[in-house]
């Protein structure tokens, strides 16, 4: 009963966080509310200004600003996530690798583990995903193989 509770107050406060961040920081982008962060490593100004030239910098923030309005709103989570997951994971080895301030250990490790403990809560939608033979069409889905 505790462990539902828990979870029942936890999990929406950590989806709710986890989608203003990643909101808060797609409108930053495209309305510089704050100067875009450029980085502090040798490498990361570099890296950054490289995805703004090419535009793919665009394309990553409107997806913070779309996942972030699916997770306050409790829209399309799964997805969400799945959809996020890739700029996560680019996010944890920029920060973890080739940032040099004090937070970026500290914003790669929290920003992965948000993320998979969001994974972790909403197991339940991706395990039909992992079937190791998977049938086609209107074939039925069989379960142990």
């Amino acid at each position: 009963m505790f462990k539902t509770k828990l979870a029942g107050a936890i999990v929406p406060t950590l989806r709710t966080v986890f989608g203003a961040w990643n909101l808060f920081f797609g409108l930053v982008f495209f309305f510089e509310f704050i100067p875009q962060p450029m980085g502090h490593g040798p490498m990361t100004p570099y890296l950054n200004q490289t995805l703004i030239d090419t535009h793919l910098f665009h394309v990553v923030k409107t997806i913070e600003i779309a996942v972030g309005l699916g997770l306050i709103f409790n829209r399309g989570v799964p997805l969400a996530l799945c959809v996020y997951f890739p700029i996560t994971v680019v996010i944890f080895i920029v920060n973890l690798f080739l940032e040099q301030f004090a937070w970026g250990p500290f914003i790669a490790v929290v920003s992965l583990a948000v993320h998979l403990s969001l994974f972790w809560t909403y197991r339940r939608y991706y395990l039909p995903m992992l079937v190791w033979q998977a049938p086609y069409g209107d074939a039925p889905v069989e379960s142990g193989n």
